[in-house]
């Protein structure tokens, strides 16, 4: 497995330039967490700026190996299963994890690396989506709710501990209107035409709480708190479609919470590379750190993913009054060490953060004490500011034309996005 980490801006959202638009079920309850294991030594590597929107890198991997220069040796197990999948070796998916702020929940950067590795190594589906959250969107599918839903926590990218912590694998939970509330996801990606799993997350809090779920025209499913499987714990449901579908999820009694649904091709028949995005506008080192960790542990090793992309740095830049980087070196080697003790198979992977208008002298400490992180942990690290340009490049970015980044020196474009998405794909690919 591996892990990757990087950073975003503000407390906005990036801007949207162009923005996309008979199952059986099968219950399952989530694995006890794995030992930890001592992570190996880390080295960084240095990457060029990008001086236009990059092109796709998948035509260049096409090249032989030899005329390529060699692999981070701290993603060398992710680079075996991609080889694996790429020789027909595997069945199965090489899973990628991407947790981050704002740069990643839209689904832009983490989108254009999914496109990428998916159209050389197989599409295996959009994984992680969120369920019944309005400020969301995820490529290859279609978000939509009846009536107003809410979320837990409140205030998703804090860095204190809320309630009990539990808010399964993407740090937020939704809850709708008993009897008028509906969410649905629908698969658009006409690329999915083989069997597709979908692996619901739900917690029951109360005895009284009642929840329905279906998929397409299929029936509908009721989830109520059982002898057995009683009130409290994160619980999964899992149903099967033969290719694209819609899931609905109905609220029908209680205050039922829902934590996300995974969505993937079967492995046996398809394998593949999924990405689960996991940004969280606003989100800083010290958010996955505020979630219990026992139960986060539980969703991670569920995934068992073969890559964690860690992706903050840019809020941190921003904070004032400023906090001594050393934290932050700190804060990403503690994120390291609670992902490996449920995932101690994990490479990983740091990345810096991108270049912020208001931070000039902050935004390159950051990255420092990122990079230092990434060292400590054992972590490979990708220097996103100075694949940019440095200081003043998110400037030059947004007078563009078309502009790669937003007029709030923040936030990049969809345009801007792609572009790091594609430029990250040949770091993580290199050598292969």
């Amino acid at each position: 497995m591996a892990l990757a980490a990087a950073a975003c801006g503000g407390e906005h959202r990036p801007p949207t330039d162009t923005a996309p638009s008979a199952p059986r079920p099968v219950a399952s309850a989530s694995p006890s967490a794995s030992v930890d294991a001592p992570a190996p030594s880390a080295s960084a590597s240095v990457a060029a700026p990008i001086t236009s929107a990059a092109a796709a890198p998948a035509e260049e991997a096409a090249a032989p190996a030899e005329a390529l220069p060699a692999g981070e040796p701290e993603l060398a197990r992710f680079q075996a299963a991609l080889r694996e999948l790429g020789r027909g070796a595997r069945k199965a998916h090489v899973r990628i994890l991407w947790l981050g702020d704002s740069h990643g929940q839209a689904d832009f950067w983490t989108g254009a690396l999914r496109d990428v590795l998916q159209k050389r190594f197989g599409k295996a589906g959009p994984g992680f989506v969120h369920v019944g959250w309005k400020q969301y969107r995820h490529d290859g599918v279609r978000l939509s709710i009846d009536e107003k839903w809410s979320i837990r926590p409140k205030a998703p990218a804090t860095s204190s501990k809320t309630g009990d912590g539990v808010f399964g694998l993407g740090g937020v939970v939704t809850t709708g209107p008993a009897g008028s509330g509906r969410a649905r996801v629908k698969v658009t990606d006409e690329g999915l035409q083989s069997r597709l799993s979908w692996d619901v997350c739900y917690r029951l809090r109360s005895p009284g709480d009642e929840l329905e779920v279906s998929l397409g025209s299929g029936p509908k499913t009721k989830i109520r708190a059982t002898a057995t499987e009683p009130p409290g714990e994160l619980r999964h449901l899992v149903l099967v479609s033969e290719g694209r579908e819609t899931l609905q999820v109905a609220p029908t009694r209680g205050n039922p919470e829902l934590c996300g649904v995974v969505i993937e091709t079967d492995p046996a028949e398809k394998p593949g590379v999924v990405l689960d995005t996991l940004g969280i506008n606003g989100a800083r080192l010290g958010t996955p750190l505020a979630w219990d960790e026992a139960s986060f542990g539980a969703e991670l090793a569920r995934r068992k993913p073969s890559l964690v992309v860690l992706e903050y740095g840019t809020n941190e830049a921003g904070d004032i009054p400023a906090v001594d980087p050393v934290k932050y070196t700190q804060r990403l080697v503690r994120i390291v060490e609670r992902i490996r003790r449920f995932a101690p198979d994990t490479d990983c992977l740091a990345l810096a953060p991108t270049d912020r208008a208001d931070a000039r002298v902050r935004t390159p400490l950051v990255r420092d004490a990122i990079r230092e992180g990434a060292r400590q942990a054992g972590c490979s690290f990708w220097d996103t500011y100075n694949v940019m340009g440095g200081e003043g490049s998110i400037k030059a970015w947004a007078t563009e034309s078309p502009a790669r980044a937003a007029s709030d020196g923040v936030h990049l474009t969809q345009r801007g996005y792609r572009a790091l998405g594609e430029a990250l794909s040949t770091h993580v690919l290199r050598g292969l």
